[in-house]
Parts: structure tokens; sequence; C-alpha cells
């Protein structure tokens, strides 16, 4: 039973009430001669109850965005000072060495190529031999599903030390990509009406998705960091649901990158949670009864209220998951990471209480993982 040391996140600088990202995009309509309604985009704004969300990326560059090249450049450096700070301080906080670290694993939908964990090892002092799992594609699922992986590492591993961080920076498709699609699929709405729902889709995750960084300290064991009381991994769910690709991901188009959020995802989560659960609950003779702790991906609002709805949960049992979407939207990969991170730092649930961590993702797939304490 792998147990999670010690957790940290980091926002990015700029944060942006929700007010202002609304009226970013309306008064991006009116200066582009857009024919759409801007009552729709307030309301898409307000109905995903986000507050305000962090951004890597600033808003100075809406009318004039820099070319994909110079993004991508930006998005890699940024991350990458962002995740120093985070996982320094794991280092701080625990007064393990880097070089004790035997795996670093990340999770990220930014594009690096040698990967990010591979970029901090320039900036952070890992042993030359350390083990690196580099992680694409989970989108939304990626933290879950990163602290699934590094668990099934030191099952096999109990003395070994790992490292897992995740994060996305969506500001960066403020950087030309939303503006762009916007600008295509407005423009030939009056020939081509069908083109309606994907406006909708665009301006829904412009609405929800923001940036930050979270790590996770996790330890086998028999490492000198595992202490009793801690937060343990005693089992992991996963499941993909066949011929639901189209419901969740991030698509390269001729006016970019893309984020693609069907409202059909809430109709399928249901049936794929109830049977991972269902079934990682009975392997272990537990139901939804026994769980104390919901730490559950705020997707959106329709995914926390079908969620809640099909498991019989009270709002306390759901509450992390609606402050954390109004407070600071999707996060994406690091929200899981953000609402472990707020778990561990408040008063620790009785020995023995159990937790489940819920994340969706692109596949459509679904990453449960059983905490004891």
């Amino acid at each position: 039973m792998p147990v999670i040391a010690a957790t940290a996140f980091t926002f990015p600088e700029h944060y942006y009430p929700q007010e202002v990202l609304a009226t970013a995009v309306k008064k991006f309509c009116i200066t582009m001669n857009l024919d759409f309604d801007l009552d729709t985009i307030d309301r898409f704004f307000t109905n995903v109850n986000v507050k305000g969300r962090y951004f890597t990326h600033s808003l100075d560059s809406l009318f004039d965005p820099p070319t994909p090249g110079v993004t991508a450049e930006r998005s890699i450096n940024l991350a990458l000072d962002n995740f120093e700070k985070t996982v320094g301080s794991l280092f701080s906080s625990t007064g393990i060495e880097p070089e004790e670290i035997a795996l670093i694993a990340s999770s990220t939908l930014t594009i690096s190529v040698p990967s990010l964990e591979a970029r901090l090892m320039n900036r952070i002092p890992f042993s030359r031999y350390i083990k690196r799992l580099p992680m694409f594609g989970y989108g939304c699922m990626g933290g879950a599903a990163g602290i699934a992986r590094v668990t099934e590492y030191l099952e096999g591993h109990p003395k070994d030390a790992a490292i897992f961080f995740a994060g996305e920076l969506s500001s960066a498709l403020w950087q030309g990509s939303l503006q762009m699609e916007l600008q295509t699929m407005i423009s030939k709405l009056p020939d081509d009406p069908s083109l309606y729902s994907e406006i909708i889709c665009s301006i829904v995750t412009a609405a929800l998705f923001a940036d930050g960084m979270g790590a996770v300290l996790m330890v086998g064991r028999e490492h000198a960091l595992a202490k009793p009381g801690q937060a343990r991994v005693i089992d992991i769910g996963s499941i993909l649901l066949p011929n639901t690709t189209h419901l969740m991901g991030m698509d390269i188009a001729d006016t970019g990158f893309r984020n693609i959020l069907r409202p059909e995802v809430s109709d399928h989560l249901k049936g794929g949670l109830r049977e991972v659960i269902d079934r990682l609950l009975n392997k272990h003779n537990l139901s939804t009864d026994d769980i104390s702790c919901w730490i559950v991906h705020p997707g959106g609002p329709k995914v926390i209220k079908t969620i809640q709805e099909e498991f019989g949960l009270t709002q306390e049992a759901v509450q992390l998951s609606w402050d954390t979407l109004e407070k600071v939207g999707n996060m994406s990969s690091s929200t899981v990471l953000y609402m472990l991170n707020e778990v561990l730092s408040q008063e620790q649930p009785s020995p023995g209480s159990y937790g489940l961590m819920v994340a969706m993702g692109p596949g459509f797939s679904q990453e449960i993982l059983l905490l004891q304490w």
C-alpha cells in the first residue's frame, strides 16, 4: 500500500473573474463584427458555476495573438517555472533530497519533446539514473491516472520514493486558437446552421477550463517517510467505454488546438462509473456508505450532479467539488491534485476511513482510486 507522503500546488500569476473573461470574448466578437448573440455567451459563462480562474498566459494578446510557435515555447517555459516551484515545495516540506527520488512521472497536454520531466531534470538535481514516466493524452483524468501508475510502480519497489506532477495550460488556447475558431465558425454560421452546436462547445470550454500545477510525493510501504495516519492507495479501478472518443479531448484543427467537451458526457458517465466503482468496492466488501471522503473531479455542474444523483451522495459529500469548480474552475489533470492537497491540509479523516478519488477523461474513460487513512 504505497503512501501519499506530501502534496503541493501552484497557481500561475494571472487571475481573472469570470465576468472579465466573458467580456473579453464578447468584445472580441464585437470588434471582429461577428454576428452572434452576446447574451448566449454570458449565459454559458454563468451556467458553468465558475467565479474566476487562474491563467498562465495573460489576456494582453487577445487581439494580437502570437504565432503558434511562440505560444508553444512560452507554454513550455512557463509550465516549467511553475512545476519547478511546485516540486520544490515537496522537498522543502519533507526534507527528502532530489537524488533520493527513484521515479518521476508527469501528465500534461503541453506538447514538449523532450518531455517536461526531462527538462525539469536540468533545473532540479535529480539523479541521472532516475526512471521517467511521461504520460500524454489523459486530459482531465491525468491526475488520478498518474497517481495510479506511480502506485503500481511502488508496489513493486516498496523502498522507493516517486514524484508525480500534472498540470495544463488551458489559457494557451486563448493565444489565438479560440479567437480563430470563433471567427471561422461564426462567419460560416448563416450558411451552415449545424455549426451552432460546435460554437457552443467552444464557448463552454472557454468558460470552464483553467490553469494550475500540482505535485505528489509518494513512497513505498518500506520507505522511511511511510508513517501511520497517512493516506494510502488501497486499490485502483479503470474503465474505457468503447466508441466514445468523440465525447472529450483536444483536436488539432485548421484553426489550431481545440478543446472538446460534448454535453453527452454526463449521459455516458453514469453507467461507466457505476460499473467500475461497484466492482472496486465489492472487491473489498465495501459500499458507497463506507466512503467518508469523495474527491470527485468537477468536470462541470452536470458531471457533479450526475455523480451525486447516481450514488445518492449528500451535498456535503460533493461540496469540495462544487467549491473547487466555483473558486478555480476545471484545471483538467491537476484538479484532483488540488482537491487532494486541500483534503490533506485539513484535519485528517479518522484512522481506517476510506476515500474515493474519481476522475474522467478522453477515451471516454474513468479512473478510480480507493484510499484509506
